[in-house]
Formats: structure tokens, sequence, C-alpha cells
């Protein structure tokens, strides 16, 4: 093999290494724009109200049993009063949530900001002596509580309504039930409710951030949640039963029961792990930007090095099979043109919509490749080809990044194609007979 080709190979792949280091400081300059957005919207909740997580409502009974209790350094017993408290879920739970949201700016970045307006009815069913067996010494207790957690109380701008069997039932800061911020409301004695079942209202807004979430605490549990917010993302241990996504925001329900919420067992552990035995079993749903131009520009980084290859490939092919000098100084400017589609892509995705910056990106760094191209090769039709080439595989990356599911499949496709082409057209090539002075 010629020296000559051996020293372009060589001076080949130490252009590739630049070009790797370049398109990481690119990926590296998007990470560091997500982080700065990341702390704008850290900002803005902090401002107003994070993620909410809405807890209940549970029912708190207190209760005072008389046990034996040993005496220290004697055998001797002694009987006393201790206080407990009994738990009790819905027995059924209906919640309606009807969400307006807004967005709030800081610089060219936006926070979504909610204001959810939650209205919760249903029953409970009390127990005679709260289910506690008879053979224990147990009497009533002090008034009994509805308790509702709330995780950011700073998003509740107005006291909540509060109706216990038809009556009102006034509502403080604090919860008895389980650790975490949130409000209660006396609702008088119910050790000797005698199996009744009392109807319950509550109605209040919260404000917050981001995402919101309510865990359905009820043995049967119905919800319906609509916005204005057209892009819905659902997450949370359930997904909508039915949803309906428009322009003009969404609506979804569920229907669920305590077989499939597991409430029964996350109530019965200790105070301290109910919230987070209960947590992972809500319904929540995040009001995302329909595009996140930061983790799109990141994938598309990600092909950046085989767009670089792509390009020194073609002025390689051109270089043996029409026998023409292209320098290493050429190559590197057609390798900087491709690597800067990157960073103006991010750039421009800050102001623009995304399609709409990829467009002007990709254009601009085509037309410069088409000119500069026409001139290195001495053809404008070399160089028109070389573009439309170009411009084709900012069409298929454009296809990967709105086809995640499909991306893998699509860019093992490209590649073989890729590969296909390049050993078709050198399937003929001697190449330990090439000559070392190509024509200019």
């Amino acid at each position: 093999m010629s020296s000559n080709l051996t020293l372009k190979a060589a001076i080949l792949i130490g252009l590739t290494l630049v070009f790797a280091v370049v398109l990481l400081s690119i990926a590296g300059i998007i990470s560091e724009r997500e982080r700065y957005r990341a702390k704008v919207l850290e900002d803005v909740a902090q401002s107003t109200a994070r993620s909410q997580s809405v807890l209940g409502p549970l029912l708190v009974v207190p209760y005072r049993e008389r046990v034996e209790v040993a005496r220290p350094n004697s055998t001797a017993r002694t009987q006393e009063d201790v206080t407990g408290q009994v738990i009790l879920t819905p027995d059924s739970l209906t919640c309606r949530t009807s969400i307006h949201v807004e967005t709030r700016t800081r610089g060219i970045y936006r926070a979504p900001v909610y204001r959810a307006t939650i209205h919760m009815s249903g029953t409970f069913f009390v127990p005679a002596r709260l289910g506690i067996p008879a053979d224990r010494a147990v009497s009533a207790g002090d008034d009994a509580s509805l308790v509702l957690g709330v995780s950011d109380m700073r998003g509740l701008r107005r006291p909540p309504q509060v109706r216990w069997n038809g009556v009102p039932a006034g509502a403080v800061p604090g919860t008895q039930a389980f650790a975490g911020p949130g409000l209660s409301a006396p609702v008088g004695p119910l050790f000797a409710a005698e199996g009744a079942t009392i109807p319950f209202d509550v109605q209040f807004e919260v404000v917050g951030t981001d995402r919101i979430g309510i865990v359905p605490v009820g043995a049967g549990t119905s919800m319906t949640m609509e916005s204005d917010w057209p892009h819905p993302e659902f997450t949370g241990g359930f997904l909508p039963d039915t949803r309906s996504v428009t322009a003009q925001g969404f609506r979804a329900s569920w229907e669920l029961s305590q077989y499939a919420t597991g409430i029964r067992d996350a109530v019965g552990k200790s105070q301290q792990a109910m919230r987070e035995a209960m947590t992972p079993f809500e319904v929540a749903v995040r009001f995302v930007e329909p595009v996140d131009v930061y983790s799109q520009s990141e994938r598309a980084t990600k092909y950046g090095m085989l767009f670089v290859l792509l390009t020194f490939v073609a002025f390689f092919l051109f270089e043996v099979l029409r026998r023409l000098a292209v320098h290493p100084i050429q190559y590197a400017l057609a390798g900087a043109a491709v690597a800067l589609f990157f960073l103006l892509l991010l750039s421009l995705s800050e102001y623009l919509a995304f399609p709409t910056a990829y467009l002007i990106a990709s254009g601009a760094c085509v037309g410069l490749l088409a000119y500069y191209v026409g001139h290195v090769l001495g053809s404008a039709a070399r160089g028109a080809g070389f573009a439309a080439m170009l411009a084709g595989l900012y069409a298929v990356l454009y296809l990967l990044l709105q086809s995640e599911d499909y991306a893998l499949l699509l860019g093992s496709l490209l590649l073989f194609a890729v590969l296909a082409v390049v050993m078709t057209v050198t399937r003929r090539i001697d190449w330990y007979r090439m000559g070392q002075n190509p024509t200019t």
C-alpha cells in the first residue's frame, strides 16, 4: 500500500479523535444548559410550591386502653391507661380534580405552575368499638379527626372546606395519623358509633409545579382528572382506565379497589412508614413540555461521530475513485461544519420550535458544505451530490429523533446501507496499486 495512502489514513484517524473531543464538549454544553434550566424550575417551585402529593382523607379515632404494667425492680404490676388510635380508610371515595395550568417564565425558560381544585366525597364505615376485640379494656379517647396529607402546604392558599355527616368541620394545619405535612378536621367522638356509615365531603385548592399525585385510599375509589394542559404524562402506580387528550386539554378517569392498591396493608404499618408505603400507589400526572429540546439535542449529538465519519468517508471515496487530492485541512473544515450543526441546533432550539430550529441548522450546514465541497472537488455537480447525501442524513437523523422506539432499528439499517454502498463502489479497487500522486 502506498505510503501516501497510509499517511492520509493516519491523519484522518487523528482528525476523528479531535472531533470526538469536540462533540463531547458540545454534549457537555447541552448538559450544562439542562442543569441551568433545572435550577430555574427549582427556583420557580421554591417561590410557589413544589410538586404535590395528596394522601387521604383518613379517619383517625383515638381510644384509651387499660393495661397492666410491670413496676421497675418489683414483681408487682399496676394498671395504667395508655392511648392509641385506629386509622380508618374510606369505604368509598370519589375524587374529582380540575387543574388549570399556566407557565411562568424566567429568561428563556418556562415552568408549568398549576392550580388544582380537588373535591373528595364518600363514606367511612366505623365499626363498633373500632373493631377492637371485646377482651381488651378499651374506652373512648379524644375526638376523632379527618386527616389529609399535602406534601407542600405552601400550595394551600385558601382554607379547605370540610363537611362531616353534613355538618361543617373546621380544618387546622397538622396531621395526627402519619409523618408529613397536612391538615386535620376534628369530627367529634366516634368510639361508640356502633357500626355507623358516615358521609364526608372535602373541597380544597392546591398550587404546585410540574406534577400532582393523589393516593387512592378508598376501599373503592373513583377518580377523574381534567385539565387545560394538552401534554400530560401519566405516571404513578396506575395508568388511567380511560383518557382523552386533545389540543384543548385532557380528561382521565380511574376505577380502583383496595385489592389493587394494597391500602389496608399500608395502614397496618407504623405511622412513620405509612406514607412511604402508600405513595407508590398514587395516581399522578406530570405537565410536560411537548418537546424537551435538551434531550432531543443530546440524542442528536450521539449521532455526531457518525456524521463526521460519513463525511470523511465521502471525501475519501472521491479521492480514491476520482483521483482528486483533498487536503487534511479541507477534511477538518468540512468536519467542523458538520460538528457545528449540533451546537447551532441547541442554541436555536432554545428560542424556536425544535422542528424549525432543526430545519434552519441543517439547511445552513448543508448549504455551506455544498458551496465549499463544490470548490474542493472542482465541480458544482459533485458539491450538490455531496449536499444531497448530507441532507438525506439529516432527514434520517430527524426521523431517529422522532421515532425513539425505532431508533436502534433505523440506525442499524442506516449503517448497513452505508457499508453496503462503500463496499460496492470500492469492490474493484486494488488498494496495493493505488498511485501516490493523485491529480488535482
